[in-house]
């Protein structure tokens, strides 16, 4: 039997234990990380470079990571400086690394992360940055006596949740990078997806333009139509089957940003009335209810020419960049494209030759406000290479439907 006034000194001590034993949680939850931490993620744009500071005491050890999450062959070239600028870590390209140094002197350190080597693709990179060690869980954990029991016990499961967090980093970029390599080969599979449909469907329509002609054929020698009639009867359209296949292949396309439409449809009609290189399109004039890919494959390989509107937007375009990779591999697998590919800077907002990606860099611009811009597009849209370009177009569509009905 327990002793008189026992029963509430019990229940005195265990509220005195669990009050401490709530304050402890509380604390283990609410204390900082390493006093200097830095975690960010940021974008790092094709031929650029971002630096990073950091204000550091001597004697302090501090730990730089970093990963690249997407973009190109997942690689980045990294630096570290001290204060004086003595070079303290450099690589180059590469897709992750850790580094652990120990200051030497009082002052701020520079780390840098450079894409200047890509001159088309971004990237995204994620670092982490810590200075110093933890502060103490507890004000008076360095004292000389040992731990209590419970002091121990909050010491590891707050060193374990460290380790919980480092993971569930770890893994997160590992999920963003294995999304971003999926989404890509989603893009690329939806595109020959798209090219093999196109060509399947212009196949088809070239198929059924023969059978639609032999008939009419073979109609006009059962009923002896006279040959006037029968020559009334085939324009009933207006005009031949070969002149409707010039009319279908245009002289130029446009490929532009989305905000770029109405200065497209500007350019479009400067070429057109005050230069008269008809017909043209652009983009945003594609059939709609289409995929974008398949738009886009009639109208690259539906034109003699292909010219890329370079303005600001054209960089901050993703299907933009699209577009252009797959004109210029266009121009070089195809040959009535060969050579067909044309930059052009507008007079409104245009692109400067410095952003422009290198692989434009080595094409012959058409700049709109300079004053030979008149020469330069006689020069380029000549109507021999238009019909050559045409010809060319017709014995590939021939070859194909050959090769379909065999």
């Amino acid at each position: 039997m327990p002793r008189p006034g026992s029963a509430p000194r019990w229940a005195a001590a265990a509220g005195r234990w669990g009050c401490r034993l709530l304050v402890l949680l509380l604390l283990l939850l609410l204390v900082p990380g390493p006093g200097g931490a830095s975690e960010i993620t940021f974008e790092l744009p094709d031929n650029a470079k971002q630096c990073f500071y950091e204000d550091i005491t001597q004697g302090t050890k501090c730990t730089l990571e970093f990963q690249v999450i997407t973009g190109g062959h997942y690689d980045v070239d990294c630096r570290l400086e001290d204060p004086d600028g003595n070079v303290l870590y450099k690589e180059m390209k590469k897709q992750y690394d850790s580094f652990t140094f120990t200051a030497s002197k009082n002052g701020t350190y520079k780390f840098c992360f450079s894409n200047e080597f890509s001159t088309f693709t971004h990237k995204t990179v994620y670092f982490d940055f810590q200075v110093g060690e933890d502060p103490p869980l507890f004000p008076s954990e360095n004292r000389v006596s040992a731990l209590t029991q419970m002091e121990s016990a909050c010491v590891s499961i707050h060193e374990a949740l460290k380790s919980v967090i480092d993971y569930q980093t770890h893994f997160r970029l590992r999920e963003a990078q294995g999304r971003s390599r999926a989404e890509d080969l989603n893009t690329r599979v939806a595109y020959c997806h798209s090219m093999d449909t196109s060509q399947r469907c212009h196949e088809s329509d070239s198929k059924k333009s023969d059978i639609s002609l032999r008939e009419v054929a073979e109609h006009s020698c059962t009923t002896e139509t006279p040959a006037g009639e029968l020559a009334g009867a085939a324009g009933v359209d207006g005009m031949s089957e070969e002149e409707t296949e010039e009319e279908v292949f245009f002289k130029f396309v446009i490929l532009h940003a989305a905000d770029d439409t109405d200065e497209a449809l500007r350019v479009q009609d400067l070429l057109q009335n005050d230069f008269g290189i008809k017909p043209g399109i652009i983009f945003a004039e594609m059939p709609c209810g289409r995929q974008h890919l398949q738009n886009l494959d009639d109208a690259v390989n539906g034109s003699a020419w292909t010219i890329l509107l370079l303005t600001e937007n054209f960089l901050r375009d993703t299907w933009c960049r699209f577009q252009f990779y797959t004109s210029l591999m266009n121009s070089v697998n195809r040959q009535h494209k060969y050579n067909s590919v044309i930059p052009m800077r507008p007079l409104n907002n245009p692109l400067t030759r410095e952003r422009t990606p290198f692989a434009l860099r080595t094409i012959n611009a058409l700049e709109e406000e300079s004053r030979g811009f008149p020469t330069q597009v006689e020069r380029i849209f000549q109507e021999s290479v238009y019909k050559t370009q045409q010809t060319i177009w017709k014995e590939t569509r021939r070859m194909a439907q050959r090769e379909f009905t065999a």
